[in-house]
């Protein structure tokens, strides 16, 4: 469980380090690489929390 709520904080903030590259102008790519990688992070995290 306490997974979970760890990956949920590290989706946030990659989601948010994501919106950071994207209005620093930084390449595209990694603003894209790492909203993708927050939203894996976030969806696993609610997938964790609903099945216990």
């Amino acid at each position: 469980m306490i997974v979970a709520w760890l990956m949920l904080f590290v989706g946030g903030m990659l989601i948010g380090g994501s919106w950071s590259f994207f209005r620093a102008r930084k390449p595209w790519w990694s603003s894209l690489g790492l909203l993708l990688l927050g939203l894996a992070c976030f969806g696993i995290s609610i997938w964790r929390l609903q099945t216990g």
